[in-house]
C-alpha cells in the first residue's frame, strides 16, 4: 500500500515546464514575464498548499515583506 501524498498539486507538468520556458526566454533585465491565468493560479494555489502542510507539521518561517 502506498503513503498518501502530503498534499496534491494542482500545476500540470506541462504547466509547470512552459512557465520555466517563458522565464527562459524572457531577457535578464525584464522586469515582467507574461504567463497563461490559469498556470499562475495553478502555482499559487499550490504554494498556499505548500505552506499549509509546512505549517501542519512546523516546519515554515514566512518572513513579512518590507
Amino acid at each position: 500500500m502506498s503513503a498518501r501524498p502530503l498534499i496534491e498539486l494542482y500545476t500540470t507538468m506541462e504547466e509547470f515546464e512552459h512557465l520555466h520556458d517563458r522565464h527562459d526566454r524572457t531577457r535578464s533585465t525584464s522586469k515582467t514575464v507574461t504567463v497563461g491565468r490559469d498556470a499562475l493560479i495553478h502555482i499559487l494555489m499550490d504554494h498556499a498548499r505548500m505552506v499549509e502542510a509546512l505549517r501542519h507539521v512546523g516546519q515554515v518561517k514566512i518572513n513579512d515583506a518590507g
